[in-house]
């Protein structure tokens, strides 16, 4: 089977987008663009399949333009699938078609540089696709955007005028708030200098809005960047001024997340995990790393080097994107620095800090040089023989970071794990796991484990320095408890599946300073009593006393529960699944408050009717109601929630989404606010 190099299906189903604070992903100057090019997607034409190309220089706004149309409301409804591909992965075209098969589609390809991936879709898709579908290019190179057309010709993108150009430089530096008087006159000037090209203006707004401003100080930056705006390394020398200013504990964040593709969406979880395993991020009370490391995150956000390209129903960042030239950058830095290696085939490591990152699939020769200090491997781009993943690594004894999620492990292979002594941060996927296989990593951090059988011992109570635990659905009944010994440091478990017997203030008290918990409880029947009479219904005595995030499934939902869950003073995500009434299908939260609370999901909650007061959730920022059939609607009172910024309903009756834009229509009504978004999805695949 042939692969289309280089593209990867970043959203297949339709799913709004919602930035981290509603400026990531502004488009300036572009809005005649944005409808201009949304009418040529969806215009009726002669042919079944058209290709509308937007061309221009680096820079200028392609891949942002087309991301606000991809994800504009107009799109979403109008395309029964969408799929973004960039030009830096490797994807089998074969699941892409099983999701295009005779369904009218919009596909993106960002960043095209020949037409070979153009011709290799083309083939595959035949006539296998609905009628109106359509293909959206991003490139420089027009003679290939003429070689692509179909029907309409392609769209050259211009230059920023100077007026929007002010504007997109006073978004970005002032944040909303209005420029300085000081600053009026000679703020234009430094926008007219950047020549209406996006990417300058927005490297130099991440530059000015970390100075004093002052006018002269303005002028200063602007002439050192702008002046070598326009010639053959402008990329590489504006970087390096935005680099340059950049606090040192940022460089190496920076750097390091070229060890990833081009365009490659970095889930954010774990990209901080791999940060402070590698002590990039650092402070004298550790429990604050995690927060640190999201600062750092957002700082380069805020500058203009990274990009965030997905965001959490709550609305945090869930992916980020390293900009293309931001990257080149890195990778000469890494070079000059001797920071990492970055090894293809058949190409050995110095000894310095290294990193794993290979195309091919096949390679199974020895690792041979110098013991690095640091060696990452993420095998969803390496090329190590799956079915010995250790053969090249068994002499890198101060790895740190092992992510094989993506490769299956044998149990024979448990012995290895004697190697990596260093490990902080361990990601596998096993056939069966047993904790004593790494009980011996005393400085791991973070330990996340797919297993269809999991054994956990009191081994467990060894490893003091973990932070995040997440094994899929691991018993806790088996823990052997010690009593003097407890996990200070560590922040989020899951997924714990126990009994109700097993839930003690006893063993929660082992985890003095957790902040996130996923629970299912065993033995659910329909033993109501049960719950009743047990220690679910006080968690507010029983959980750790700073707990932010609560997931619960397959449980009974009572009074009593309810009453427990909404004490927990700090709590501000609960994630609701698999919850079932006794009796009568109705969740009255009567004159309970959850005073805290920003997120609520609820997930198969089989319930019909729901009532609340404004007061149960007064700082609700968002909510999530997904696959609940028998919910009627979402109570008025969500309408007199102030904060509430998302509705968002997923494979639920028609009903239920009228009540959310009802409650939209209201409070637009009532407060003049039109800061709710509601998004209704008939699936969420």
């Amino acid at each position: 089977m042939a692969k289309l190099t280089d593209m990867e299906v970043i959203e297949i189903c339709p799913k709004p987008s919602m930035d981290v604070n509603d400026e990531f992903e502004e488009v300036v100057g572009f809005d005649d663009d944005v409808e201009i090019i949304s009418e040529y997607l969806k215009r009726r034409t002669s042919t079944n399949l058209d290709v509308i190309s937007i061309v221009g220089m680096a820079g200028i706004g392609k891949t942002a333009l087309a991301r606000k149309i991809y994800n504009s409301n107009s799109i979403i409804k109008h395309f029964d699938v969408r799929a973004w591909c960039s030009v830096s992965q490797i994807y089998d075209v074969r699941k892409l078609l099983e999701r295009l098969m005779a369904r009218r589609f919009l596909i993106v390809l960002d960043d095209i540089w020949e037409g070979k991936a153009w011709d290799t879709l083309k083939l595959y898709l035949g006539s296998n696709y609905g009628k109106g579908s359509r293909v959206m290019v991003t490139t420089r190179n027009e003679k290939l955007a003429m070689y692509m057309r179909q029907r309409t010709d392609p769209y050259s993108l211009p230059f920023l005028n100077d007026e929007k150009s002010w504007e997109l430089l006073q978004k970005k530096v002032f944040q909303g708030e209005n420029c300085p008087l000081e600053l009026s006159n000679v703020g234009p000037l430094v926008a007219k200098k950047c020549r209406g090209l996006p990417s300058l203006i927005i490297m130099i707004a991440g530059i000015l809005s970390s100075k004093k401003k002052e006018a002269d100080l303005w002028l200063k930056v602007a002439y050192d960047i702008c002046s070598h705006a326009f010639e053959t390394k402008m990329s590489l020398k504006t970087i390096q001024s935005s680099y340059d200013h950049l606090a040192n504990h940022l460089k190496p964040c920076l750097i390091y997340m070229a060890l990833f593709p081009k365009s490659y969406e970095i889930p954010v979880s774990d990209l901080l995990e791999w940060w402070i395993a590698e002590e990039f991020v650092q402070d004298i009370d550790t429990w604050r790393l995690e927060e640190l490391s999201e600062i750092c995150l957002y700082d380069l956000v805020s500058r203009n080097l990274v990009m965030v390209s997905k965001t959490r129903s709550n609305g945090k960042m869930k992916c980020c994107i390293i900009l293309d030239q931001v990257r080149e950058f890195c990778l000469r830095k890494i070079t000059e620095e001797k920071f990492m290696q970055l090894i293809v085939p058949y190409s050995y490591p110095e000894e310095q800090r290294l990193c794993m990152y290979i195309h091919d699939r096949t390679m199974t020769s020895d690792f041979k040089g110098s013991d690095p200090k640091e060696f990452i491997v993420h095998p969803k781009f390496s090329i190590l023989d799956r079915k010995n993943p250790f053969r090249l690594l068994n002499n890198l004894r101060l790895v740190r970071v092992l992510h094989l999620l993506d490769i299956y492990l044998d149990n024979s292979l448990s012995a290895e794990f004697q190697s990596f002594p260093h490990l902080r941060y361990l990601a596998i996927f096993a056939k069966a796991f047993d904790l004593k296989w790494v009980s011996h990593l005393l400085h791991l951090q973070t330990l996340r484990v797919r297993s269809s059988y999991i054994m956990i011992s009191s081994v467990i109570w060894k490893m003091s320095k973990l932070r995040h635990v997440d094994i899929n659905e691991f018993p806790v009944t088996v823990w052997e408890e010690e009593d003097d010994i407890v996990l200070d440091n560590l922040k989020t478990l899951g997924m714990c599946r126990m009994s109700v017997a097993d839930m003690t203030r006893k063993f929660w008290d082992k985890f003095p300073n957790l902040e996130e918990v996923k629970l299912h409880i065993n033995e659910f029947g329909d033993h109501v009593s049960d719950y009743t009479s047990s220690a679910l219904m006080n968690l507010d005595t029983i959980l750790p006393w700073y707990l932010k995030c609560l997931s619960l499934s397959e449980m009974f939902l009572t009074h009593e529960l309810v009453s427990s869950i909404a004490k927990l003073r700090y709590l501000e995500t609960l994630k609701l699944s698999e919850i079932y009434f006794a009796g009568e299908r109705y969740w009255d939260l009567g004159d309970y408050t959850f005073e805290k609370l920003k997120f609520l999901k609820l997930h198969r909650v089989f319930m019909t009717k729901w009532s609340c007061r404004e007061e149960s959730f007064p700082c609700l920022e968002y909510l999530v109601i997904k696959s609940c059939p028998k919910l009627e609607e979402i109570p008025e009172a969500f309408v007199d929630i102030i904060p509430l910024r998302l509705i968002k309903v997923i494979d639920c009756s028609d009903s239920v989404g009228n009540s959310a834009v009802k409650i939209k229509i209201e409070s637009e009504e009532y407060y003049g606010s039109t800061s709710i978004q509601v998004h209704i999805l008939k699936k969420d695949k």
